[in-house]
C-alpha cells in the first residue's frame, strides 16, 4: 500500500473542509464566531486543495515534489488569494477581506512547515 503524503492528506482535509463550509453557509446560524469560520475556512481549505492539485501535476509531469516546489506552487496561491480579493473589491462591490488573506497566508505557513518537518523526519529515518 501506497504510503499518502502530508500534501494529500491536507488536500483531502481541504476539499472536505471546503465541501461542508459551502454547505452550512446555506444555513442561517446565529453565531458570530461560526459565521467568521465559515467565511474564512474556504481560504484555507483552497490553498491545502490547489497545493495538493499542485503535487499531482508535479507527478504526472514525474518531476520530485520537493519543498522549492511546493514553495512556489503555494507563492502561486498566495498571488492569486490576492488578485483575487482585488478583483472582488475593485469590480464586484465587496469589501477587501484581510481575514482571508490572513487565513491563506496561515494555511500555507502551516502547510510548509508541516511539509518541511515530515521530509526531514523522512530522511532522518531513511538513513
Amino acid at each position: 500500500m501506497r504510503k499518502q503524503s502530508i500534501t494529500s492528506i491536507l488536500g483531502i482535509v481541504g476539499i472536505v473542509s471546503w465541501s461542508i463550509t459551502i454547505f452550512l453557509r446555506e444555513e442561517a446560524i446565529n453565531s458570530a464566531y461560526l459565521n467568521f469560520i465559515l467565511g474564512v475556512m474556504p481560504n484555507i481549505s483552497a490553498a491545502w486543495f490547489f497545493i495538493w492539485v499542485g503535487e499531482i501535476i508535479s507527478n504526472i509531469k514525474k518531476y520530485n515534489f520537493n519543498f522549492k516546489i511546493a514553495s512556489r506552487i503555494s507563492g502561486v496561491i498566495f498571488i492569486l488569494a490576492l488578485i483575487s480579493e482585488i478583483i472582488h473589491d475593485l469590480f464586484l462591490n465587496s469589501p477587501f477581506d484581510i481575514y482571508d488573506i490572513i487565513g491563506t497566508v496561515l494555511s500555507i505557513i502551516l502547510y510548509l512547515v508541516i511539509f518541511y518537518f515530515c521530509n526531514n523526519l523522512n530522511i532522518d529515518e531513511q538513513s
